[in-house]
């Protein structure tokens, strides 16, 4: 199998998550990985793809023609639709297989338009309510659940003493809960690190944010149905935001989506209290040790059954089943 890595670095926020699954899938032995050889051809064939549509044209890409080659089986990692990641191989015959983050119900209809074009085998993504919904919408694609993962070895973690951040929410806010505590905190002198101009990010570089996480007491995490429902609609599913908090040994405060909780056996996440939010934040950091328990607890689970090799596991047990 062929690992199609894009040419040039992802301009996106969340490019090291698509590396960390990379990684994962590139040491398989099976896998091969390959750079784009010219991006201006990816980007050419794009084009040429988004030509035909807007003038009415549907081309519809080769399915596979029995088993696989090795040259012609590829997987791609997508955030989003980054279609111009799968050109122009996605364009000839082949097994072709993805894994979609971002996959939320705002992009339904361009992704199974994407799958269906470019005759898609295995589409995972990391959504089961996307999964549902998908499902049976493309003929000749099997959809499958993969929740997203974390690279353990890419984060550090620092015991409470050296922790000098009390409470984290990094990424996406949620706007209505930081309205209610960021005054009262600061009047407290509680350091609470956020995003301060939308769109800026808190942690500059790799380091400063693996670091910062490390640095945090308290990570602030919420599904993306309550702090973006027009873009997520009802699918609300355990980001790896989650899972860096965890490894960085964070307690995570927030909302855990149905979705974590089953997969964790138990609630990870200490729910909020929209009530007396100031509040249940003072009363963590006063009594954080009593929380001890709990960090570790959710950080074995995340070692022992939530990496990325965990699950490229999964899916390699799809890809290359016994039998063959």
């Amino acid at each position: 199998m062929r690992l199609l890595k894009a040419s040039e670095e992802l301009n996106h926020v969340s490019r090291d998550t698509v590396s960390e699954l990379e990684s994962a899938v590139s040491r398989d032995p099976r896998v091969v990985s390959v750079k784009q050889e010219s991006p201006l051809l990816a980007r050419a064939a794009y084009r040429f793809w988004r030509s035909m549509k807007l003038v009415g044209l549907h081309p519809n890409f080769g399915k596979v023609n029995g088993k696989p080659r090795g040259d012609r089986d590829y997987f791609v990692v997508m955030m989003g639709l980054d279609i111009v990641k799968t050109l122009p191989h996605f364009m000839f015959r082949g097994r072709k297989s993805v894994y979609v983050f971002d996959a939320w119900s705002s992009l339904y209809p361009q992704i199974k338009e994407f799958v269906g074009t470019f005759n898609i085998q295995y589409a995972f993504l990391p959504s089961s309510q996307t999964v549902e919904k998908l499902r049976d919408s493309v003929p000749g694609c099997a959809w499958f659940w993969i929740p997203e993962g974390v690279d353990v070895s890419q984060y550090k973690s620092f015991s409470s003493s050296k922790k000098d951040i009390d409470v984290l929410q990094f990424g996406r806010k949620y706007d209505a809960y930081h309205d209610l505590i960021v005054g009262p905190l600061e009047r407290e002198n509680i350091v609470y690190r956020y995003e301060r101009v939308k769109g800026s990010v808190i942690f500059p570089t790799r380091e400063e944010f693996v670091n910062g996480l490390a640095r945090s007491k308290i990570s602030i995490c919420v599904p993306s149905s309550v702090t973006h429902p027009e873009r997520s609609g009802d699918a609300e599913t355990m980001t790896i935001r989650y899972l860096q908090s965890i490894v960085s040994r964070c307690l995570v405060l927030g909302r855990a989506p149905q979705e974590m909780i089953d997969l964790f056996g138990y609630n990870p996440v200490v729910e909020i209290d929209m009530n007396d939010p100031v509040g249940q934040i003072k009363q963590i950091l006063r009594d954080y040790g009593q929380f001890a328990s709990l960090i570790e607890k959710n950080y074995r689970a995340v070692v022992e059954h939530h990496t990325w090799n965990h699950r490229w596991s999964a899916m390699a047990d799809v890809l290359f089943p016994v039998a063959s």
